[in-house]
């Protein structure tokens, strides 16, 4: 097949009115942009100006679509950008102010996934090979088309982001303060390059703060308090405002009153359309209510196989190239094996444990006789007048034993006595043990560790690569393969991860044991490659809660406090500290608790246990258990993650943006 090339559209906007809920009933209304009226032609370069709070954002949100229009129009090529966004799927390019590629990969690379996304789906693969040098040569980074997106310099960035939204040539260009943060120099030379874009077809609209290289547009647009006050040359701005200076034309805008500057330019716009009829039909107004649409070829949208191969390869490859995370990645679970090793240096699993019962009918009898002459050798304070008696007798020993009788006359004796003969506290000794304790400690730190790691792993894989995510769902990506692919790569990650923890453990112990030392006891755990995997699907469980929470914040920095928040009800939830043996507790663990299921298939509570060390209670302890329902929790995380992903976007944008 051969992709479209694509003409410039225009822009027009009649009586343009947004307004956003001003107040907490919802009923009263704030104006962000009022009665905006202009029209760009195909393949003009505009500017877009003015003060903060003037509307420029809002505007932008509007031409992509994002922003629901209260009253007016506002045609892209004809098209009603609102209601027509699927027929102008990939006729829009849009560059945000943030850098939208993958920093770790080379231009080429970065640019190779994102025509994946943006071109056609029949795209072949020698003309995404022949789009991509193309842009490559068009923004003039051909020496550095093999060098790491994070190792060039701010403009190159800028330009690398310019590269992948003209893959698919769009017929409108929109920059949003995308060269803000630019030297004059940098900023200079973006500027020349959008204009060369406006001379060879394409429409461009800039918003920028900047203003010594505004002459490169054909026209400004200038808003104010959410009107038009000038669209036209940069020349004619400085008259009409009656200023030396682009800058103070800001100061103008701020010095009069709301209202004032917009009337000013209606009343200019009425007297040239005055003019325009006095000389002839040929400088009327153009009605935009009667703009032909542009014909624009149906862009098919890779399906859910060739976007889930395309994310999941860009996430892995990401991983791969960043040297600084990929080393961290791999000594994060070494440091944790060390950390478990140390704490558990001195700890014996191997101690005897002695299990009592409670005595039988004849035990109780002797026990009953003798705790009688005790009583009465106690309570006695001389022995002289029981010389040949039982209890005179063991009063003599007790006497020569000081502490032995405060132990016998503290309450405490007698009371477990009398638990004793009522079958309250079982005090026969029964048969001996190894000692749990150890064990199921060592049991709770591991999979605790690994649920951290999910989590940790998790919670920034959405927010980090927000602007790239949204502008790509722009161009038809579809969230159930974007979630899907992180997903496969966290867990590839994670296994990685757990198998370098789980063998440095598993080594640090054989190494104790040639020693000498004491291991874990084997009756109280799964084997090494059970107990992995279910740490692994845990790890993955957890991260994948934590795609939720990366979705619903918009920074890094709210997502790492929400970190603590989700790892403490794991660990309570876990049966690692508390007992979870039966009613809505453990119902609530079974369902929201990775670490619960992980612990459940890691430990064994067979016969023998104590009591006091059972916090699972009665289960069953079939090895498939623990994975089905670890198996859910991961389906069941993904599903509400693209729920989220799609409920903002709903509440966010204003809309849901359908994926045909």
């Amino acid at each position: 097949m051969t992709i479209a090339k694509k003409i410039g559209l225009s822009v027009v906007a009649n009586g343009l009115t947004v307004t956003v809920p001003d107040g907490r009933d919802g009923r009263e209304r704030k104006t962000l942009l009022d009665q905006v009226s202009f029209r760009i032609e195909p393949g003009e370069f505009v500017c877009v100006l003015g003060p903060s709070g003037a509307g420029k954002s809002t505007f932008v949100r509007s031409l992509l679509g994002d922003r629901e229009i209260a009253s007016g129009r506002l045609l892209v090529g004809g098209h009603d950008v609102f209601r027509e966004a699927d027929a102008l799927r990939g006729a829009i390019g849009y560059v945000p102010q943030r850098d939208i590629n993958p920093t770790a990969l080379p231009i080429e690379r970065a640019l190779h996934y994102a025509s994946e996304v943006r071109l056609p789906a029949g795209a072949s693969a020698a003309e995404r090979r022949s789009a991509i040098d193309r842009v490559i040569a068009e923004v003039g980074l051909g020496k550095v088309r093999d060098q790491a997106i994070g190792n060039l310099s701010g403009g190159e960035m800028k330009r690398a982001s310019l590269a992948a939204e003209m893959l698919a040539t769009p017929g409108l260009l929109i920059l949003d303060e995308a060269t803000a943060s630019l030297d004059p120099a940098t900023e200079a030379r973006i500027m020349a390059l959008l204009s060369e874009r406006a001379r060879a077809g394409m429409t461009v609209i800039a918003v920028t703060h900047h203003l010594d290289n505004v002459d490169e547009a054909d026209k400004l647009l200038i808003l104010g308090h959410g009107a038009v006050v000038w669209f036209g040359s940069r020349v004619e701005a400085l008259g009409h405002f009656g200023v030396e200076r682009l800058a103070d034309v800001y100061v103008a805008i701020e010095d009069e009153p709301p209202g004032f500057w917009s009337a000013r330019w209606r009343d200019r716009l009425s007297e040239e359309r005055r003019l325009a009829e006095t000389l002839g039909p040929d400088g009327a107004a153009v009605d935009p209510g009667v703009e032909r649409a542009a014909s624009l070829a149906a862009v098919s949208i890779p399906g859910f196989g060739p976007q889930f191969t395309t994310f999941l390869g860009r996430e892995l490859e990401t991983l791969l190239r960043d040297t600084f995370g990929l080393r961290m990645s791999m000594l994060l679970p070494l440091a944790l094996a060390l950390v478990v090793l140390a704490g558990f240096s001195a700890t014996r699993f191997q101690n005897p444990l002695m299990l009592t019962r409670l005595l039988d009918p004849g035990e109780k009898q002797v026990l009953a006789d003798v705790w009688g002459e005790v009583t009465e050798a106690i309570a006695t304070e001389t022995v002289a007048d029981q010389d040949a008696s039982i209890p005179a007798q063991i009063r003599v020993f007790l006497d020569s034993q000081p502490k032995l009788l405060a132990h016998l006359r503290e309450p405490s004796t007698e009371r477990i006595i009398r638990d004793a003969l009522t079958d309250a506290v079982p005090v026969a000794p029964d048969r001996e043990i190894i000692d749990p304790g150890g064990t199921f400690k060592w049991l709770s730190l591991m999979s605790i560790c690994m649920v951290i790691l999910g989590f940790v792993t998790g919670f920034r894989e959405i927010v980090k690569e927000r602007p790239m995510l949204d502008l790509e769902r722009r161009h038809g990506l579809r969230f159930a393969a974007y979630v899907v692919a992180k997903v496969a790569a966290v867990a590839l990650c994670l296994a990685v991860q757990i198998a370098i923890f789980r063998t440095t453990v598993e080594l640090g112990l054989l190494i104790r044991e040639f020693f000498g030392g004491e291991v874990p006891a084997e009756i109280y755990r799964r084997g090494a490659i059970v107990s992995a995997s279910y740490n692994w699907l845990a790890a993955v469980a957890c991260a994948t809660i934590g795609l939720i929470v990366s979705a619903c914040v918009r920074s890094t920095d709210k997502g790492v406090l929400a970190v603590p928040l989700l790892i403490t009800p794991q660990i309570l939830l876990g049966a690692t500290i508390l007992p979870i043996k039966e009613g809505v507790l453990k119902v609530v663990a079974m369902f929201f608790s990775p670490l619960y299921w992980a612990h459940r298939g890691c430990r064994s509570e067979g016969p023998g246990v104590p009591e006091f060390w059972q916090n699972l209670g009665d289960y069953d302890p079939a090895l498939w258990i623990p994975y089905a329902a670890l198996l859910a929790q991961i389906l069941v995380a993904m599903l509400v993650t693209i729920l989220v992903l799609r409920w903002q976007e709903r509440a966010v944008l204003g809309r849901n943006r359908p994926v045909q």
